[in-house]
């Protein structure tokens, strides 16, 4: 069986549409390189394999954070609950200092650990791999926190979808 080529591509803002009805969890992705503090928000995040044990997300190239993530060697994963939601404007705001006036510490790899209880996996980055317009960073979890209760924050419970 031959698949026809279809000569017909697929917006960006469409397939931010169509993806928009997959539910996801909202996280908010911390590192520190060279005293540089970032974190955005993902709900791109996802596990890759368990032996090694590899997680991924994606950074948009545009973002005004990327040259940290660029050339940093670690990062935190934070999987945000229904009662985090203040951190998601916190994280997808641009041009602010995220970082005024929160509680965090450094993890064991020098990411910003938030104080939020949640789910939490450090990694030490393990590939960067070049994908469009994004960048996919893969790590490799070195820690994780995992606490008893957890209601996870998702697209639709965010957004009201």
């Amino acid at each position: 069986m031959t698949i026809p080529y279809v000569d017909q591509a697929v917006t960006g803002a469409e397939l931010r549409r169509a993806m928009g009805h997959w539910a996801t969890g909202i996280s908010v992705i911390t590192t520190q390189s060279e005293g540089t503090l970032a974190g955005l928000v993902s709900n791109s995040f996802t596990s890759v394999s368990l032996e090694p044990a590899l997680v991924s997300w994606a950074v948009d190239k545009r973002s005004s954070s990327f040259d940290v993530w660029n050339t940093t060697d670690n990062f935190a994963v934070h999987i945000l609950s229904e009662s985090d939601r203040e951190l998601v404007q916190r994280f997808v705001a641009k041009g602010t200092e995220k970082f005024a006036g929160l509680a965090w510490k450094p993890g064991v790899l020098g990411s910003p650990i938030l104080a939020a209880d949640v789910p939490r996996i450090e990694c030490r980055l393990w590939q960067r791999v070049d994908a469009g317009d994004h960048v996919i960073l893969i790590g490799e979890a070195v820690s994780v926190s995992d606490p008893e209760s957890f209601r996870p924050l998702t697209n639709h419970v965010y957004w009201g979808k």
